[in-house]
């Protein structure tokens, strides 16, 4: 517990030093694109913490850099050649200083991986008759027992989802509050530890300092959702390029997340092996002319397939759009279908709110609203993220979700577990406060 406080503790004090010096990156690692913001920030002199003795400023911000380039050498949120991943990362960087005109040192990264586990863990601790105190609550927490058996992961993220006081749920801040027993219900979600050392190692190679790290579906939730959906209850399904996730939220908070190794991707490889063509020229079949409901003109509307062969007299080859659909759909039902079941062993069906927001580059596929509202039971709209002062309009879509919310997170983050102080660390801290009373009284 302690070595995991510690070392999250330590990134934490990276991104607090990396805000003061007013301009940090943003960097999506994604399977189709790498894309990078560059912001100008502010603080905002407002604090956003439970904890009053280390009150945590929120910030104002502005892009003021923006860059996108296409992938290389990551699948499914991990890198798998290191030198491609390399100039990929170099590449959005270099376009984002030359337009925010300055130099980028530290950098805040986000990902979509398919080997994120989400896992809720609860603790609980009596006292006498009282309130609740900052003490109490970072008690609570150090109870927790978030040490990872399995080695080869680390935790991310580990949010507190629930606090309850004598059987009494619902709590967002107990403080104050009175009772004799205290508990607390935590999300953690963590990934393979590898997959985050070999992006640490890209990023240095690349001369850029990590100041914090976080899992895409969280982050487009908070960039796509509405404030009422998220304390309702709400599923956010991000449809990414290699990966599909579905992320939970009740109360405003994220209380489940899994993602699939199933993408858009997969629906361009299956055009580019039904029809034989490319797969860059099956991508851009797939999203001019791609789509899931059929209509009475498919059969007549006919596309053009692209062809190596410049011999102007070869008859070129044509294809219906019923055909095009043919291949699109079944691909389609396959995801939708292993996301269901996922939603239907999350107790889902339980929380008052039982809408679900699609998002991801995916999301912009035609007729896919009323296609997942049939498939999915459930009331369903797309989102496009939230508008944040800067960026710019080829920039803001649904694809942009994860790299919005990252920044809507750093500049009011949620509290943590390692956010809280546990007893030895307040031990510590008075031991220290009495020593200089006493410096004070008698120096």
């Amino acid at each position: 517990m302690r070595k995991l406080l510690q070392s999250q503790r330590q990134l934490r004090q990276k991104r607090l030093t990396a805000i003061k010096k007013g301009t940090v990156a943003l960097i999506d690692l994604g399977s189709s694109k790498v894309m990078c913001l560059v912001l100008s920030l502010t603080d905002a002199n407002q604090s956003n913490s439970f904890s009053d003795d280390k009150p945590r400023s929120g910030v104002t911000f502005r892009v003021i850099g923006a860059s996108t380039t296409k992938s290389r050498g990551i699948r499914f949120g991990e890198i798998y050649e290191m030198r491609e991943a390399e100039s990929a990362i170099r590449t959005v960087i270099q376009r984002a200083q030359k337009m925010a005109g300055c130099l980028i040192e530290n950098v805040f990264l986000t990902f979509s991986s398919a080997t994120q586990k989400s896992t809720l863990i609860s603790s609980s601790i009596d006292f006498a008759q009282k309130e609740v105190s900052e003490m109490d609550i970072g008690h609570a927490l150090s109870s927790l027992n978030i040490v990872n058996d399995d080695l080869t992961r680390e935790i991310i993220h580990a949010l507190p989802v629930n606090f309850s006081i004598d059987n009494k749920h619902g709590y967002m801040d107990p403080r104050g509050i009175s009772g004799t027993n205290l508990s607390v219900d935590v999300n953690t979600i963590s990934i393979q530890s590898d997959i985050i050392k070999n992006m640490v190692s890209c990023l240095n190679k690349c001369d850029l300092s990590l100041a914090g790290i976080a899992i895409a579906p969280y982050l487009s939730g908070l960039s796509s959702l509405l404030e009422d959906e998220m304390e309702l209850g709400v599923v956010c399904i991000d449809l990414g390029a290699a990966s599909s996730s579905l992320s939970i939220f009740f109360r405003k908070n994220l209380i489940f997340s899994q993602s699939l190794r199933i993408g858009g991707q997969h629906i361009t490889s299956d055009i580019m092996q039904a029809f034989q063509i490319p797969f860059l020229a099956a991508e851009r079949l797939k999203v001019l002319h791609g789509g899931l409901l059929p209509a009475n003109s498919d059969d007549r509307e006919t596309l053009e397939l692209p062809e190596s062969n410049t011999d102007l007299f070869t008859e070129r080859r044509t294809i219906t759009k019923s055909e095009l659909l043919g291949v699109i759909r079944p691909r389609v039902e396959e995801i939708f279908d292993s996301l269901r079941s996922i939603l239907d062993q999350s107790d889902f069906e339980f929380l008052p709110g039982q809408k679900i927001v699609l998002t991801g580059g995916g999301s912009k596929l035609e007729n896919i609203l009323d296609f997942a509202s049939t498939l999915l039971g459930k009331p369903t709209r797309v989102a496009v993220p939230m508008r944040i002062q800067g960026l710019p309009a080829s920039a803001h879509g649904p694809e942009a979700a994860a790299v919005i919310g990252l920044a809507l997170n750093l500049a009011q983050p949620q509290d943590e577990v390692w956010d809280f102080r546990a007893p030895f660390e307040h031990e510590g801290d008075e031991f220290i406060r009495r020593t200089l009373r006493w410096v004070k009284a008698n120096w």
